[in-house]
């Protein structure tokens, strides 16, 4: 599962600027005609959504998952070059959600990988298991951290854009604003990267029962630079973000997509054709620790 830092920077973007994610919507993000009969503020509306945001990102953590991942690499004719597909579970080791892959191209992994990712869980059990104590306290202090700086950048997404209700929506069987996000002329970032916020516009459907994020459609509007110009996204990216509600309780994500023309390492030109699903969640008791092959995941309705 993405990050929260990631979420937040329009959800999709910060994984694509990280490399890992992309596929094409079919339209670019458009706007709706202004209504002006809505009830509440469009800013306070995005405001609540983050918080909600917020809790679901530290309830998340009592669930697992399965997350496929698809890549399409294609050449200057739009052509297949590369493809590949991985299927990952998720799950709790330590505290902290670690990917192990169990399929490839939807196949079960040969003897070989299936080793290399069994090896892998060994090593990270171990490091965990021989972790002294002021590693252990370095790791959590990163963490939190991370977790102060997620809290800063929200307030740079609300101070980006000039946030609009362009009408509703029911999608999924949930009733939901629509918020058109146009990037602010004037704004002025804090916090490392936030600066991106101001080179993509995006649609968001936002739950009118507890501000949930539904959707999100978004496109870049210039091109992006990121890691000292070994990674440059170019304008006209299209990304699409979908939550889903699970167990009538905590809203978590079910596809990332999007399609990038992107210049890696100022070498070679690509375009990439990326999505992202997560399905079979399952909630277990948080106090207890998850171990490979454990049973003591206790399932409940999935989606």
């Amino acid at each position: 599962m993405p990050s929260r830092h990631q979420k937040i920077c329009f959800l999709a973007l910060v994984l694509v600027l990280s490399c890992r994610n992309l596929r094409p919507q079919e339209s670019p993000a458009r706007a709706l005609p202004v209504r002006q009969d809505l009830p509440e503020d469009a800013k306070e509306i995005v405001r609540r959504g983050l918080d909600a945001d917020h809790h679901d990102f530290v309830r998340a953590r009592d669930y697992t998952f399965e997350q496929r991942e698809e890549l399409k690499v294609l050449d200057r004719k739009g052509q297949v070059k590369k493809h590949e597909i991985n299927t990952y579970d998720i799950t709790i080791l330590y505290g902290e959600p670690y990917a192990r892959r169990i399929r490839k191209d939807d196949k079960p992994l040969t003897d070989k990988d299936e080793k290399k990712a069994a090896d892998k869980v060994d090593r990270f059990v171990s490091e965990r298991e021989n972790e002294s104590a002021s590693e252990h306290q370095k790791r959590l202090a990163k963490e939190e951290k991370e977790r102060q700086e997620e809290r800063a950048f929200e307030g740079d997404i609300i101070n980006a854009y000039d946030f609009q209700i362009v009408g509703e929506d029911r999608v999924d069987g949930h009733d939901a604003y629509v918020v058109q996000a146009n990037p602010r002329a004037d704004f002025h970032p804090t916090q490392p990267h936030a600066d991106i916020l101001s080179k993509v516009r995006g649609k968001i459907w936002i739950d009118k029962k507890d501000y949930g994020w539904i959707k999100l459609e978004a496109e870049t509007l210039d091109t992006i630079s990121w890691g000292l110009f070994l990674v440059r996204i170019h304008k006209g990216t299209q990304m699409e973000f979908e939550q889903t509600r699970v167990n009538d309780e905590i809203w978590l994500p079910r596809r990332i997509s999007l399609n990038a023309s992107a210049r890696f390492a100022l070498v070679a030109n690509g375009t990439f054709d990326y999505e992202l699903r997560f399905s079979q969640y399952k909630k277990f008791t948080s106090d207890v620790k998850i171990l490979p092959g454990a049973t003591e995941v206790q399932p409940t309705t999935s989606q």
